[in-house]
């Protein structure tokens, strides 16, 4: 009955985006077009701002890149303390709460940052834009691939305490690197709408920021989706959920191993609402992208 309902879901989906298709006609596909191509062509550019600005928040403190592994790590402690041993959080699926939880918030503190600020790509680099011409809709790129950085060092200490508690890499993590892919996509596609979003009403980012915070226990992360079997059309809500389906992913990698085909209606559901997103972007960036200077 899920399946269907999820089906469904993305059916509708499916409609709504070809309706805009055809309100938009060729001027969608020239966006999308044009977004690409600038992307494709600026990998390079895109590659050297994300460094900058890491080794910027390197330069910036005296023990450097330490802060990207310790900064998480102790978010993640501080979870697990509230959650783990003050409401003494059960095992779930029979696996330890600290590391059920640890796998869907090494996910979250990689998408969560990229969104919120994500929200500020195109109005941080405003003198920049205003003084030069630039290809303004890789900014959004940048900010994920410097995330992304940020995301593998939490991921090297994931790795570390997992195979100290005996949970061995397997075959089954090689999936991590699609979901990680599936990560980067979903961001990029979410901030390029907010990013011109942003430029239009700069209350954009304390929305996103606010809705980020309600998303991190709606999603859920800190507690199964099993104590809602009752609810199953809230099930089927959070399910949908793009975020959830990358953060299910990961945690199948690490520990269910079922593989993709269990999770193929939220998969179809996440690139729709992905590609969705992304041409929503696209159109954006296209229609502002000679009015971003007069909008900072």
């Amino acid at each position: 009955m899920e399946g269907y309902i999820l089906a469904f879901f993305y059916y509708v989906l499916i409609c709504d985006t070809l309706k805009l298709v055809k309100n938009e006609g060729e001027n969608m596909f020239q966006s999308i077009k044009y977004v690409l191509t600038e992307n494709f062509s600026n990998v390079y550019r895109i590659y050297s701002i994300a460094k900058y600005e890491v080794l910027a928040d390197i330069r910036d403190s005296r023990l450097g890149i330490f802060w990207n592994f310790a900064s998480p790590t102790i978010n993640v402690l501080t979870y697990w303390f509230v959650f783990g041993l003050v409401m003494n959080r059960k095992d779930v699926d029979e696996i330890a709460f600290f590391d059920w939880m640890i796998a869907g918030m090494v996910c979250w503190f990689f998408i969560r940052p990229c969104i919120v600020d994500g929200c500020n790509a195109i109005f941080q680099h405003s003198k920049m834009i205003s003084k030069m011409k630039f290809p303004v809709s890789i900014l959004p790129a940048t900010v994920v691939l410097k995330e992304l950085f940020n995301h593998a060092c939490l991921m090297v200490i994931v790795f570390v305490i997992f195979i100290i508690q005996g949970i061995y890499p397997s075959v089954y993590w090689l999936g991590l690197l699609y979901y990680c892919f599936c990560a980067v996509c979903f961001s990029i596609s979410i901030t390029m709408c907010t990013s011109v979003l942003n430029m239009l009403a700069r209350d954009t980012k304390k929305f996103v920021s606010s809705i980020m915070r309600l998303l991190l226990y709606m999603t859920p992360i800190l507690w199964p989706l099993s104590r809602f079997d009752d609810i199953k059309w809230l099930q089927i809500i959070m399910k949908a959920n793009p975020i959830y389906y990358v953060v299910a992913g990961y945690r199948d990698c690490f520990f269910y191993h079922l593989g993709f085909w269990p999770y193929r209606f939220r998969a179809m559901c996440f690139w729709a609402i992905t590609i969705t997103l992304f041409a929503i972007g696209s159109v954006l960036m296209h229609k502002f992208k000679a009015k971003f200077a007069d909008l900072i």
